[in-house]
């Protein structure tokens, strides 16, 4: 059933569209504009070899025919359709088939074969293949910040279904991860703010329950410092969760933090008061 009036958009402007419908986490809509974009690009492919130059797209056609492919599956696997989902992989890891030869069409060939190595290693830990994580992880150990800390929470996402161990994973990787501040990209603060998160609830399931507390605690003034409101509240959640093992000085830590929220909260409206009465006059 098709649910967006996607018309005659451009590949550019779908583009945009699913990177727009990712940060939502609205995996269906990806979908449907993922196969728009697919269909798009291939009737620009199948009629011009100048496709590009002629309809003023930003990127090569195998860009196109990539980000579509990839985006796809990726919503797939986010719905848990893996099976789909490997044949979205299957389909980017070689983009020979678009037989395009210009300089920027096989950099972007070659940069989709090794995201779908990476993509095809993260639906076997997601269906709690242990056997490929040692692979998985001398992977990641070569990946950029972005990457390995996506990485770090399909692993710990793997561990916490299959209730399994993965210490020595983040004991290998963990050191690597950089953390993120006022100044950091907000899809580095989402991904940092959910790795925490997802490592509370890690080691609070593994026993480590002062470390997780401390952890969750962390995370709070965090999210709430860096505006992440889907962070916070998870941070909260989890934490009143597990209030009942948090020691008096870690209850003691919550309440002092509560407090300075709200009075930052309270202050911020303050000002925004005196500023909208002073415009008023």
């Amino acid at each position: 059933m098709k649910l967006l009036e996607l018309g005659d958009m451009n590949a550019d402007s779908l583009t945009d569209m699913l990177k727009a419908s990712f940060s939502l986490h609205n995996w269906t809509a990806m979908i449907e504009i993922a196969d728009k974009l697919f269909g798009t690009v291939a009737v620009i492919h199948g009629t011009s070899s100048q496709g590009i130059e002629a309809r003023g797209l930003r990127r090569s056609l195998a860009y196109y025919f990539g980000f579509s492919l990839c985006a796809k599956g990726i919503a797939l696997q986010k719905m848990g359709n893996y099976a789909r989902a490997r044949e979205c992989i299957s389909k980017y890891s070689d983009l020979s088939w678009t037989r395009l030869d210009d300089e920027e069409s096989l950099s972007e060939i070659e940069f989709y074969k090794s995201t779908a190595i990476a993509n095809a290693y993260v639906i076997e830990i997601l269906e709690g293949n242990t056997k490929v994580l040692p692979e998985y992880v001398e992977f990641l150990k070569v990946c950029d910040r972005e990457e390995l800390t996506a990485g770090l929470m399909n692993i710990l996402d793997s561990a916490l279904k299959f209730s399994y161990s993965v210490d020595w994973a983040l004991e290998e990787l963990q050191r690597d991860v950089e953390k993120v501040s006022a100044e950091s990209p907000e899809v580095d603060v989402r991904y940092y703010i959910d790795f925490v998160y997802l490592l509370s609830v890690y080691l609070y399931k593994r026993g480590k329950t002062v470390h997780a507390i401390n952890l969750a605690l962390e995370n709070i003034v965090l999210s709430s410092k860096l505006g992440d409101g889907t962070g916070f509240q998870k941070a909260i959640a989890f934490y009143e969760l597990v209030r009942a093992d948090a020691s008096a000085d870690q209850q003691q830590e919550y309440h002092y933090i509560m407090k300075k929220i709200i009075e930052r909260e309270f202050n911020d409206e303050k000002e925004a008061f005196v500023v909208d009465n002073r415009i008023a006059d």
